[in-house]
Parts: C-alpha cells; structure tokens; sequence
C-alpha cells in the first residue's frame, strides 16, 4: 500500500511495474473483502484482461493518476471511509477503462491509415 503513497518524486515511472502493483493493489482489496469465490473470479479476469489493462500505463500522466486515484482510496479506507473508497475505486476503474478505450482506438486509426499509405 505504501507504494501509492510515496511523494511525486519518489514514483516508479516503468510501466511494467507500475502495472504490476496496480494489478497487485486491485487483487488485494478484492482479497479484503474476504470472498474467497469473488477473489478467485476477480483473479481469473485479470489473467485474461491484464494485456489490455496494462495500455493503460504506456502514457506517463495516466501513471501519475494512477498514484493519485490509487493514494486517495487508500487514505479514504483508512480513515474508515467506506463510501468515499467504493466511489473513488469506481471513478479510478471508469477512468482507467475510458483510457485503455481512447489509447486502443487511437491505435487502431493509426494502423489503419499507416496500411493506407
């Protein structure tokens, strides 16, 4: 948890890393919730979207938003604050699947008009 919490300075800019505590940190709250079923299922998901989920850190702003999205739903648990983590986890997870959506898109137009040349 400490990872998301370093100041600005100290942050990971690797991708590949980043991504892998990111994936760490999703597992591990569903892990919290102690639903051995929804933690197995929530596994299984992961391993079949992590290629995709892991677009999501190929630009280095969507990088700083993640320590800061991940850093405040951290502060809101601990500070007992269950509603404020559920909403800010859910505004975390619609903005990163907005991202991965444009990345993916943007990619997909640029493949398109390099095969037109």
């Amino acid at each position: 948890a400490g990872i998301w919490l370093v100041p600005a300075a100290q942050r990971s800019d690797d991708a590949t890393q980043v991504a892998q505590w990111d994936e760490a940190f999703h597992c591990a709250l569903v892990a919290a919730a102690g639903n051995a079923e929804m933690a197995r299922v929530h596994r299984d998901v992961t391993d079949r979207i992590r290629i995709i989920r892991r677009l999501d850190f190929t630009k280095q702003p969507r990088i700083d938003a993640t320590y800061d999205e991940h850093a405040k739903i951290l502060k809101a648990i601990r500070a007992h604050r269950g509603d404020q983590a559920a909403m800010l986890l859910r505004a975390h997870i619609e903005t990163s699947q907005a991202e991965v959506r444009k990345i993916t898109l943007h990619q997909v137009h640029v493949a398109r008009h390099t095969g037109r040349r």
